[in-house]
């Protein structure tokens, strides 16, 4: 998922920052999570409002949203487990920015923008891998049902359920693995044992721009538990909706 780093520093002893991540919510909208962090000597127990943090999001062409926290105590780190989401015009950038509420009155000051790139919709992949014995019967099966998308110019983000079963009778444990590469990469593999699946998986990788992406499910069903593979699947990863 894109990365969100925002800051904001007065003097380096009051600041705040938002590291996060981003991810499309249907092409006009968009979701993010992350953790917020701020620090202020500012004393104001007499002033009669509270120090706090805020966090600013919307579609780089669209309004603000703004989410604020209060600061308890004075130099202490304060932490915050944030989420939220917004909307933004089709092929729209997403912008974020932290501030404190410095002035003498409690009025904001806020950090610089930073813009985001959403990524293109979801793709579906649904490889599978099977074999059967010489009456016909299933002996592996591998089956992985999700998707992949555009993780920014430069990024992928795959998910689903990674399920499988083997037949009766192999004497070790057994592994169903699912393998991925971009146009120029290199196969990486997941391996899990048949008796721990149904698993949900998410990985996050890297690729050149304008790279899709390729699957191929596979199996211990090989001569001394060599692996066996099925069809590649390959799905385009669009930058935008």
């Amino acid at each position: 998922m894109p990365a969100i780093k925002a800051e904001f520093e007065v003097n380096g002893k009051n600041w705040a920052r938002f590291d996060g991540y981003l991810e499309p919510d249907g092409a006009t909208g968009y979701r993010f999570k992350g953790t917020l962090t701020a620090v202020t000597m500012l004393d104001r127990r007499g002033a009669g409002f509270s120090n706090k943090v805020r966090l600013g999001h919307g579609g780089t062409k669209d309004k603000y949203e703004r989410m604020e926290f209060v600061i308890e105590g004075v130099e202490r780190e304060n932490t915050y487990e944030v989420s939220g989401r917004g909307t933004r015009q089709k092929n729209d950038t997403v912008d974020f920015y932290v501030g404190l509420n410095e002035g003498t009155d409690g009025s904001f000051e806020d950090g610089r923008e930073v813009t985001v790139k959403v990524g293109g919709p979801s793709q579906r992949l649904t490889p599978v891998f099977k074999k059967y014995d010489s009456y016909d019967n299933v002996t592996y099966d591998v089956r992985f049902d999700g998707s992949a998308r555009a993780d920014g110019e430069t990024g992928f983000c795959l998910t689903g359920t990674f399920d499988g079963y083997e037949g009766p009778g192999a004497m070790t444990t057994q592994h169903a693995t699912l393998g991925y590469k971009t146009d120029s990469g290199s196969w990486q593999y997941t391996t899990r044992a048949f008796k721990d699946l149904e698993q949900e998986i998410t990985i996050i990788g890297t690729r050149k721009p304008g790279e899709g992406l390729t699957m191929q499910l596979g199996a211990t069903s090989g001569v001394a538990n060599t692996y066996q593979y099925g069809d590649p699947q390959t799905v385009k990863l669009p930058d935008t909706f």
